[in-house]
């Protein structure tokens, strides 16, 4: 008989990696809290300090009205055609100019008619996707001068700063920029932190976009 010993059955060591990734999902789970809680902090900070209200009036680049060669309108509200049309109407410029992309530029055009704009006063660019686009794309346009003609632009109040740089970028030298009328009243309503949190989405969106054009050199 052989006095040799059976070891015992060796056990597989326990797998680690099941309780690797709980660790790892553990981590990112603590990381997005964090950075919740942070972000929640830092609206509550913009809504209850000036500090959304001194960013809102850093975007303020209004200009006097004077007249001009070219009342231009920049897609994405209809209350910039509105205001187009009407200083298109009151005699600042001979023609106005709606830029956009299609179909939407030449919705513009139908808008501005409906606000008492002559339809052969008013020319469409249809070559501008982003801010970025307005500049070159309506350079295009017969009869068009960057460097001499004067142009009111009329953007949304939060748009007009990044607007004017990209143009000015763009080698336009004479811009009056001006905000639909409707938010000139809004803004002179009390600002409370009722007006703040209203308008905090539009600040944050539009200083995100100026990095984005810092970044890529648009501006």
């Amino acid at each position: 008989m052989s006095n040799e010993v059976t070891p015992p059955p060796r056990h597989a060591a326990p797998d680690a990696r099941p309780r690797s990734a709980a660790l790892t999902l553990k981590r990112v789970a603590r990381w997005a809290e964090h950075g919740l809680a942070s972000v929640g902090a830092i609206l509550i900070l913009l809504v209850i300090t000036p500090a959304t209200t001194w960013m809102y009036d850093a975007l303020d680049r209004e200009s006097p009205l004077a007249p001009a060669d070219h009342v231009l309108c920049l897609g994405g509200d209809s209350s910039r055609v509105i205001e187009a049309a009407r200083l298109l109407r009151d005699g600042y410029a001979p023609d106005m100019i709606v830029s956009n992309h299609p179909p939407f530029a030449e919705e513009m055009k139908d808008l501005a008619a409906q606000w008492a704009a002559p339809p052969a006063r008013v020319r469409v660019d249809d070559g501008a996707f982003t801010t970025r686009d307005h500049p070159d794309s309506i350079a295009t346009l017969p009869g068009v001068d960057p460097e001499t003609d004067r142009f009111i632009i009329v953007t949304s109040y939060t748009h007009m700063a990044r607007a004017k740089a990209c143009f000015e970028k763009a080698g336009y030298r004479r811009l009056i920029m001006r905000q639909p009328r409707w938010e000139r009243d809004r803004a002179s309503i009390s600002r409370d932190w009722k007006w703040r949190w209203r308008v905090l989405t539009d600040v944050i969106y539009e200083y995100a976009a100026w990095l984005e054009y810092i970044i890529r050199g648009d501006v």
